[in-house]
This record gives C-alpha cells, sequence and structure tokens, in this order.
C-alpha cells in the first residue's frame, strides 16, 4: 500500500553550488510512503506524516547552507563549535562561511541537485518511522513561475528561530506594478540585478581583518560581515560583486520596501508597487513614489 502528500512543506535554503557559490532555493516537497497496514488499518496517520516527517526535514536541510562534502573546490572544517567552508573553484563562486555545526547539512557528495538531497532525506529519515513503513519516496520540485524570479541568501541577526543562520536563502519571483500596471521590464531588470546574489545588511559589515582561513581566500575586493545570533557567531565573506548591501533588516518586509524605493528614483513621478516573495506563496508589498520638480 502507498501513502502520499503533496505539498508537504516547502524547504527554503541555500546551497553550495562550486560554480556559482552560495545560492538561495526553495524546493517544495512531495511524500511517498510504502508499507503495510498497522493496526489502525493506516500506513501512517496522516496527523503524524505531517507533524513528524516534516519536523525532520526542517532539522536536516531547511534553512541550512547545504554543502557537497566531496567536492574537491571546497575546503571546511567541522566541529560542535565552529565550523567553516570555503569555495576556491573561481572568483565569482569564492566564499566563506562560519557559524554553529546545525546551520549546515554536509551530504556525502561532489554535487548537490534535488536528488542528491532526496536521496539524503529518505535514508536520514526511513530509521525513524515505525516499523511497518517499508519505503519512503521524497520528491523536490520548484516552483513553475511563468515571470521574472531571483535567488538570494541572506541571515536575520534579530530573528529568534533559524533565519538568523546568516547563509539561507530563497528561489523568489517578483512583480513589479508601474502605475498600476505590472510591468515585465521592471521585473526583468530586478531579476537580473539579484541573480544569485547576497544581500547584507549594511550595519552587519565587519571592517575588522577575517580569520587564517578566510584570508587564504584571495579575493579581490570583497566584503565581510559577521555578527552574533542567537545561535551563535556567523561570518560570511564574499567578492563585492555578489552582494547587495542594504541600510535595513533584510526581512522580506523590509526587501519590499528597498526594491520599491529604488526604483520610484529611478523612475520619477511614476507610483511603484512591489510584490516580493520570499519563496513560495508567501512574501511582502510595498509602495513607493518619488516626486520630482
Amino acid at each position: 500500500m502507498k501513502l502520499f502528500v503533496n505539498d508537504l512543506t516547502v524547504i527554503d535554503s541555500s546551497v553550495v553550488y562550486v560554480d556559482r557559490g552560495v545560492v538561495g532555493e526553495s524546493w517544495i516537497v512531495d511524500l511517498q510512503l510504502t508499507g503495510n497496514l498497522n493496526d489502525e488499518s493506516m500506513v501512517l496517520d496522516f496527523g503524524l506524516v505531517k507533524k513528524q516527517i516534516k519536523s525532520l526535514i526542517d532539522q536536516l536541510v531547511d534553512h541550512c547552507l547545504i554543502v557537497p562534502s566531496r567536492a574537491p573546490s571546497l575546503a571546511f572544517d567541522r566541529s560542535s563549535t565552529k565550523t567553516w567552508v570555503k569555495n576556491s573553484f573561481c572568483r565569482a563562486a569564492s566564499f566563506y562561511v562560519q557559524g554553529p555545526e546545525q546551520a549546515f547539512c554536509f551530504i556525502d557528495a561532489s554535487y548537490i541537485d534535488v536528488e542528491t538531497i532526496s536521496k539524503y532525506l529518505e535514508q536520514a529519515i526511513l530509521p525513524q518511522l515505525p516499523s511497518n513503513v517499508q519505503e519512503i519516496s521524497i520528491k523536490l520540485r520548484e516552483e513553475q513561475i511563468d515571470e521574472p524570479f531571483y535567488h538570494y541568501s541572506h541571515g536575520l541577526k534579530k530573528h529568534t528561530g533559524n533565519c538568523q543562520r546568516i547563509a539561507h536563502g530563497h528561489r523568489s519571483r517578483i512583480k513589479i506594478f508601474k502605475n498600476g500596471q505590472l510591468d515585465s521590464l521592471l521585473q526583468s531588470f530586478w531579476a537580473d540585478r539579484w541573480k544569485d546574489i547576497y544581500i547584507v545588511t549594511e550595519e552587519d559589515i565587519n571592517l575588522s581583518k577575517p580569520c587564517d582561513p578566510a584570508r587564504e581566500l584571495g579575493f579581490g575586493e570583497n566584503v565581510y560581515t559577521s555578527y552574533e545570533s542567537l545561535q551563535g557567531y556567523f561570518e560570511i565573506i564574499l567578492p563585492r560583486e555578489r552582494v547587495e548591501v542594504v541600510n535595513v533588516d533584510s526581512t522580506v518586509e523590509q526587501l519590499a520596501n528597498y526594491i520599491a524605493s529604488q526604483l520610484a528614483e529611478l523612475n520619477p513621478n511614476q507610483k511603484i508597487e512591489v510584490q516580493a516573495f520570499e519563496g513560495v506563496g508567501k512574501g511582502a508589498i510595498a509602495e513607493a513614489m518619488y516626486i520630482k520638480n
């Protein structure tokens, strides 16, 4: 007997792609269980599926930096107090990220894709299910988007949950209206501007010298960001061209305001409305207008 649950949850994480660097991703999760019926004539109660399996997925990969531990261009060190990862494949993809161990998900692979993550989750979750469940199939899929979108990564040091992790992210659509009309040119402009972007809050930029492993990266101009939050100490170093520095916290509400104000200045005397998404099916709306005489 097989049991299925579509749209079980959404994974919002950042992934290490050795040729792209730290990239925000969002995947919708579909689940299928194969097994014998239990004493309740069920493979597994839907309530347990939605609670237990979703919780395990959240713990294993959600709001983490997902790292392919066998990628040859990566170096890393793992400990209970400090874990770091750096990439030296090329300048555009170079980075150094440090944080608590729970902010990372290391997968024994040379690259990351949806099949790799699905297999990792299946192998980790199946042993924790009741014995009548014989097989688990997890499928990750991207939201189908027929308009401009971007991948962004960030961290929210003031957040009390896992959003405080300095390298997590989202794959997000963007809707922009000018004077009430959807403007595809502005949408494409912003999607190109934020392609594979990392968003830094200005007050988190660290002007001191980074630690020894980070100094070995050999960057040109770079941005060094660090902060202390409830889960511990975090830092990230990225090439300047991969970063957008904003003067606000990088919550979706503030990012919607930021995008609207930036576009309003570029389009004076025009009413700009921005619908900024944070992953799948959620986000914030902001309006702005810059009056120029």
